[in-house]
């Protein structure tokens, strides 16, 4: 295969997701995963048209479709079970196009979380699988700070690993906070605040929820 293709099954998932999100030495900032889903896409002038994205990473997707916009065309993607995309068509080929993605870090992370999740289902077990499940949370909460302060933040969304926290100041990348009741490490910067790698995975989402309220 070449190098874009998937990587082979005998990864582990962290080897994959680094690949995922270009985060692996010697490999290319965003590596693409082999896939099958339904997308419908708008494109300059308000067309809607229905394609299969066959292969896509953090930074860009591969679609079957019979109708292709114009090289340059700006497009918006609605991907099943990864959402809604924007990007503009960077090539034709013999089934489709490519299409370079138009995102924030955060929204990366997130398409990258569902390619795991994607590339990994055949083989994991549902709790693994849960692993990778973000969703959208409009949470206020207490950090303490790795010199003992304790501030107001806001959770913007969580998974069972970790989540995206808005907070001003932000702790520097590496810190180690601690959110109601979740310890973690910041792993980076987001324009809101921090994202986070809890120490411990949550056992479900609710116990997630109830955890970083600190019920």
């Amino acid at each position: 295969m070449s190098d874009d293709s998937a990587v082979t099954q005998d990864e582990p998932v962290s080897r994959l997701q680094s690949y995922i999100l270009g985060e692996a030495a010697d490999e290319r900032r965003h590596r693409r995963v082999v896939v099958s889903l339904p997308v419908r896409f708008l494109a300059e002038g308000g067309d809607e048209y229905r394609a299969v994205v066959f292969d896509m990473s953090a930074g860009g997707a591969s679609l079957t479709s019979e109708a292709r916009p114009e090289l340059g065309a700006r497009i918006v993607l609605y991907v099943d079970d990864i959402g809604r995309c924007e990007g503009h068509v960077i090539r034709h080929h013999d089934y489709g196009f490519a299409v370079k993605l138009i995102t924030t870090q955060n929204r990366r992370d997130r398409i990258a979380e569902r390619l795991t999740y994607h590339a990994n289902r055949h083989r994991l077990r549902d709790e693994d699988l849960r692993r990778y499940e973000r969703a959208d949370l409009d949470q206020e909460a207490r950090c303490i700070l790795p010199d003992g302060a304790e501030i107001a933040c806001r959770v913007l969304d969580l998974s069972l690993s970790g989540a995206a926290i808005a907070i001003d100041p932000r702790p520097r990348i590496g810190a180690e906070i601690t959110v109601g009741r979740m310890q973690g490490h910041v792993v980076r910067h987001i324009p809101q605040g921090v994202a986070i790698r809890f120490l411990a995975a949550a056992s479900s989402r609710a116990a997630a929820v109830e955890r970083v309220a600190n019920r």
